[in-house]
Formats: structure tokens, sequence, C-alpha cells
């Protein structure tokens, strides 16, 4: 009973955590866009439509990251890499598909590299050096194929294929946190630690306008000119 009442109050506390990120993402966004961006011609047609999934990108993988991180809890060798796997490629891809779809498949590529690498061996290392190998490579993996793709739809619906692909990515993330309940957390003592709101908001604000500015003002493909 304990521990069904620690587990209500997790998922509780994602779904509060989620939706505050939300609505302060779409703030930044609307304070970058009055601030920096109103003048530019054709803003919402070129970027404005993509940056509503990289703000929801951001947020998906995040919070995936915080539901890991608020367990303290040792993962096995399989669940830790399943993990560190599965956060690598969606964070990789989605952004390096959101990113690539303004900029073209080579900083698309470089964002989600980074990106993934960085947040799948961080998630991964809940296993030891297995789960961060497996994170950084799905990270490396999903990143170029996010990028590759952006590229292979820019005149074949695109703007279609982006948000099927973001809810795709959400569809294994709720199935991630599923498996990590059944497989790796019932029937044992949780300890729940929590996530500390400010770092994880803080970081969240800094990856998304980083990403919004490199959307706008940086290096594009020959075939955005």
């Amino acid at each position: 009973m304990n521990e069904n009442k620690v587990v209500f109050r997790l998922e509780k506390s994602m779904i509060k955590t989620a939706f505050f990120t939300l609505i302060f993402l779409i703030l930044v966004e609307l304070i970058a866009y009055f601030g920096f961006f109103k003048n530019i011609p054709d803003f919402f047609s070129k970027y404005g439509y993509y940056l509503i999934f990289l703000v929801i990108s951001i947020v998906i993988n995040s919070v995936a990251v915080w539901h890991i991180k608020a367990y303290k809890h040792e993962y096995s060798h399989m669940g830790g890499m399943m993990v560190g796997m599965t956060i690598g490629m969606t964070s990789g891809f989605s952004i390096g598909l959101v990113v690539g779809a303004t900029n073209g498949m080579f900083i698309g590529s470089l964002a989600g590299l980074i990106i993934g690498m960085l947040v799948g061996g961080y998630v991964g290392n809940c296993c030891g050096i297995m789960g961060i190998m497996e994170g950084m490579m799905a990270g490396l993996m999903g990143s170029i194929m996010g990028g590759m793709t952006s590229v292979m739809t820019l005149n074949d619906n695109i703007k279609l294929m982006v948000p099927i692909l973001i809810i795709s990515i959400l569809i294994i993330i709720i199935g991630l946190i599923y498996m990590i309940y059944k497989h790796e957390i019932s029937g044992e003592n949780i300890n729940y630690r929590g996530f500390k709101f400010l770092p994880f908001i803080t970081i969240n604000f800094i990856i998304t306008l980083a990403l919004t500015f490199l959307m706008i003002y940086g290096p594009k493909s020959f075939l955005f000119n």
C-alpha cells in the first residue's frame, strides 16, 4: 500500500512537472518571438510550426529523464541498457528531425547527436558503463536518422511526418515509463527522491533557447537557400 502511494505521488508529480515545463517553454518562445523574431519575413511558415514540435520534443524527453532519475534505484543491466537506448534514440531523433527540417541534415544531425549522446549516456549510467555506451550509441544513430528523415521528406509531406513521428516517440516513452515500473520498480522497496524542479527547468530553458536560435540564425543547407 505504501509503495502504491509512493508511485502515485511520483506519477502525479511527473504530470505536474510536464505541464508547468510546457507552459514555461511556450512563454519563453513567445517572449523570444516578440523580442527577436517578429520582423523575420514568413517566420511562422518557416520556423513557427517546427518550434511547436521542438518544445513538445524537449518536454517529453526531459520529463522521461526526470521520471527515471526520480527513483533512487539501481537498474538491472538489461533494464539500464533499455533506458539508455530508448532515451538516447528518442532525444537524438526528435531533435535531429526538428532542427533538420529548418537547417538541413548536417546541423540537424549535429544538434541531435550532441543532445542524444549526452542525455542517453546520462540516463544510461543507472547500470554502469554498458548503459552509458548503449545510450551514446542510440543518440548517435537516432540523431542522424532524424536529420536524414527531415531532408528526405522535405518535398513529401514533411509537415505531416513530423507530428506523426513525435507522437510515435511519445508512445515509446510512455511504454518505457511503464516498463520501468513493471520490471524494475514493482515489488521492490521504492526509494523515491524526486528531482529538483529549478535545475530541471533551467536546463530545459537553456536547451530550448539555444536550439531556437540555432534553427533561426544557424547555418543552413543549400536546400533552404
